[in-house]
This record gives C-alpha cells, sequence and structure tokens, in this order.
C-alpha cells in the first residue's frame, strides 16, 4: 500500500491530466458525466480511459463499467469514484450513460459492475427482484445522503394561498388552475424531469381526483430553468424534485404534504399496480453492485463498498457541475484535489 504523500503525487499528476483536458462548459442537457455516451439499454458502453497512475494494480487487474444515471449526483459521484479508482488503483473505468430502470438488469446480466447512487423508494421490486431473490446483485450499502422526493412549489405561492400547502388546496380547481398553461388548459401544470425518473406522481393525481396534468420537462436541467424562470417571474410553478438538490440552497421551495406514507402505498409501489396515492418515503440512498464485482476486481469492490459522500460534499460537486457550468469530471478532478484526506480515508 501507498504511504499519503506517494498517493497524494499519483493522483496530482491525473488531475492536472483532467485539468488540462476539461476546457468546455459544455455539460448537456441533463448535467451527464462528460466521458459518456447517451444509453438507454443496459449493454451500452462508452470509451474507457486506461490507468493514469503509477498506484499498484488490484489483482485481477480488470476494468470495470458504473452506471450513470440522468441526474447530476450521478454524475458527480460516479466521476470522482472513476478518478480514484484509476489513480490509485490502476483501474480502468467505463462510465455508461443509462436509465434506472435499465440498470438493473444491467446489473444482474454482468453488463454492468456497480451503481453508486439508488433510491430505494423506486426500487423496491428491483431489490427484491435481484438482491433478495435471485442473488445477482449485492447491497454495498449507504452512499451517505438522505433523501426526499417530492411536490414542490415556489414559497411565495403558499404565502400567498396558504390552502396549497397541501394536496387537498389542489383539489379545488380554481386554486389548481393558477398552475395551468397553454399546453393543459383549465388544468393545472404538474412537471415531471426526465421521463425515465421513476416515479407516482401520476397514480397519485389520477387517485386523488385533482385537477391537474403530468407534463415531462425532459431533464433535470428543464427542472432547474423551471424553478429558476418561475421565482424570477413570481410565477406558479408545481413540480416532482427533491433534497438534497444544491438549488435548495439557492431558492426558496417549499414541500406540499401529500397524504402520510402507509403499507398500503408502499406494497402498491413494490407490485406496481398503480395504485399508489401516498407522499415519497424518505430514502437511505444506497450503492449497489453485480455479484460478480468482488471476484473480477476486490480491490475495486472494497474501494465501492467504502465510498461515501455527505450531503453536503455531492452538493458542492453537483453544483460546480450544474451551476458552475464544469464538466463532471473536471468538478470531480477539482473536488478530490481539494479534499485529500476524504480520499484517503476510502483508500485506506
Amino acid at each position: 500500500m501507498m504511504r499519503t504523500w506517494q498517493r497524494v503525487g499519483a493522483l496530482a499528476a491525473v488531475l492536472a491530466l483532467v485539468g488540462a483536458s476539461c476546457g468546455s462548459d459544455d455539460t448537456g442537457d441533463d448535467g451527464g458525466a462528460s466521458a459518456t455516451t447517451a444509453a438507454t439499454g443496459a449493454s451500452a458502453t462508452t470509451t474507457a480511459s486506461g490507468s493514469t497512475s503509477g498506484g499498484a494494480a488490484p489483482a485481477s487487474g480488470e476494468g470495470i463499467s458504473i452506471a450513470v444515471n440522468p441526474w447530476t449526483g450521478s454524475a458527480a459521484n460516479a466521476n470522482v469514484v472513476k478518478l480514484v479508482l484509476e489513480s490509485e488503483l490502476g483501474t480502468p473505468v467505463e462510465l455508461v450513460d443509462i436509465d434506472e430502470n435499465a440498470t438493473w438488469p444491467g446489473l444482474d446480466a454482468g453488463d454492468l459492475d456497480a451503481v453508486l447512487e439508488v433510491w430505494p423508494s423506486g426500487h423496491a421490486e428491483d431489490y427484491a427482484t435481484y438482491i433478495e431473490d435471485k442473488g445477482s446483485v449485492v447491497d454495498l450499502g449507504p452512499l451517505g445522503p438522505t433523501a426526499k422526493i417530492g411536490w414542490y412549489v415556489p414559497t411565495f405561492v403558499v404565502e400567498e394561498n396558504p390552502e396549497l400547502a397541501t394536496w387537498e388546496g389542489f383539489k379545488d380547481p380554481e386554486l389548481a388552475g393558477l398552475f395551468a398553461t397553454a399546453e393543459t388548459g383549465d388544468l393545472g401544470q404538474f412537471t415531471m424531469g426526465d421521463p425515465s425518473y421513476v416515479s407516482f406522481d401520476e397514480q397519485i393525481i389520477e387517485n386523488l381526483e385533482l385537477p391537474l396534468q403530468f407534463v415531462v420537462a425532459g431533464s433535470e436541467a428543464a427542472l432547474i430553468t423551471s424553478i429558476r424562470q418561475a421565482v424570477e417571474d413570481e410565477q406558479p410553478v408545481l413540480l416532482n424534485f427533491w433534497q438534497p438538490h444544491w438549488l435548495q440552497n439557492q431558492v426558496d421551495l417549499t414541500e406540499v404534504e401529500l397524504p402520510e406514507v402507509t403499507d398500503e402505498c408502499l406494497a402498491s409501489a413494490e407490485a406496481g399496480d398503480g395504485a399508489y396515492e401516498c407522499d415519497y418515503p424518505v430514502d437511505e440512498i444506497y450503492k449497489a453492485a453485480a455479484v460478480g464485482l468482488e471476484e473480477k476486481n476486490p480491490a475495486a469492490f472494497a474501494f465501492i463498498e467504502k465510498f461515501e459522500l455527505t450531503t453536503e460534499q455531492q452538493n458542492e460537486i453537483a453544483g460546480m457541475i450544474d451551476n458552475d457550468g464544469m464538466e463532471p469530471a473536471a468538478a470531480a478532478a477539482a473536488w478530490v484535489e481539494a479534499n485529500p484526506d476524504i480520499v484517503e480515508g476510502w483508500l485506506g
């Protein structure tokens, strides 16, 4: 095992290379990893950069693939792990742009080796199928952040219309109509981000009989634009959004109170029967890997198992990407360079 100063020296060389090659500010609409190619199937692959460090290679020496789902936190995690694995363990890493639903069959088939950010509220069925029943996927423990998906409006909307602090306020067609657009007519618009996101919003709207129309914006970036524009123009907007997210520190949003999560709703989510009508549960985000990764590359498996980020740390990296316009690889490099003690803890 290298001493700390040797690790830092090796990593510094890689950071210099990353900085030299990541001058572009174009992150694309969804803030995804710059080294990846958009893919919708589990077998999609990208160009892997080889080891760039003098660090000791793992016993197997095999490269690995990591899923990048279409939100910025996922890109932040994956690019940090890629950088450290390549520079410190000599493990080539391939980043694969893929939606969260296709990730599970990819892990099951061994086409993907790991995913670093699973939100359990949308994947109870996958957990039961692939981790508990088939045993083809392994739970690698918490990533760190505790998360929560929900319905959000700008806070000024609730201050002007206190009834809209809860879902019951949206039963009033006049109040729901405040969110109407040219696309939705008399119905209020409910805006979703990426169409691949696991969500229950259409079911909630239908099962609670709310005069709202579900509209897909297309990406996380489109959601951010909608929020910023609504706040700037002081116009109502109702969206699927989440904590943690760096934008929550910059814009004053209020989460709409939905019906309490029940066992029946959780069972509905797992069964996929369309009867969901509750709030989203709190998510303890976790990592997962194909069962074969430990044998394929035990050093990479152990590193990913130990890898964790706090909410604040992930928000810092994501903010560099979305707010500062940095490429994900460059943001990861800047953060890793500024936090050698945290990196050393993952490697220890």
